[in-house]
């Protein structure tokens, strides 16, 4: 099985919390992978840009990949080796990070990251990262990746990390059916919206 099937099994048991026979069953289910019965991460991306006037002058929607760190960290999280901390989104100018993330206030770094986990409506049972940057000089945005740090033992109240482990990746060059690169000029803000799911 490759990383991306054995994370995404991993992350499925962290999301029903893994507890007895029911766990047991999902792993067992999930252990053999046809296209019937395995699990897939998906990580949905949506780039808005927008100008001066707030109108909108470049739209990206893309999915992009899990990458081995990511499946790395969720073993990590579900065998409790390490808890959950800050959230960050690279947008390649600079990484928009949620509060938990120790990392300076000021650009690259964009501390208005906002992390949800909705429980009802279309987005219930994602992972939904959502906030803006602003570039200072005109720019291009040709990769794109989340980060997710990591506190050593069970999870506290009080945890806070940097983002420092690549979660997912996914390049933005217009070839073998990725999106293209977006255009940014200084001044312009950039909107991201990632959504993490499983099926």
């Amino acid at each position: 099985m490759n990383s991306k099937r054995v994370a995404a099994t991993l992350a499925v048991v962290l999301a029903v919390g893994g507890a007895g026979a029911a766990g047991a069953s999902l792993l067992h289910q999930t252990s053999t992978p046809t296209a019937a019965n395995y699990v897939t991460v998906h990580g949905q991306w949506t780039i808005v840009v927008r100008n001066k006037q707030h109108r909108i002058v470049a739209r990206r929607h893309f999915e992009n990949a899990l990458v081995p760190s990511g499946a790395a960290v969720l073993a990590r999280l579900l065998s409790r080796a390490s808890a959950a901390g800050s959230w960050g989104v690279n947008i390649g100018f600079g990484a928009i990070v949620d509060s938990l993330n120790t990392a300076s206030d000021s650009p690259p770094f964009y501390k208005n990251l906002v992390v949800t986990a909705p429980t009802t409506g279309p987005d219930a049972n994602k992972v939904v990262l959502s906030g803006t940057a602003t570039p200072s000089a005109d720019t291009t945005i040709n990769n794109v990746d989340t980060y997710l740090g990591e506190c050593t033992g069970p999870a506290t109240a009080g945890c806070v990390s940097p983002a420092s482990s690549q979660f997912t990746h996914k390049a933005l060059d217009g070839l073998n059916g990725d999106p293209a690169a977006v255009p940014v000029a200084a001044g312009q803000q950039v909107a991201v919206t990632v959504k993490l799911s499983f099926s």
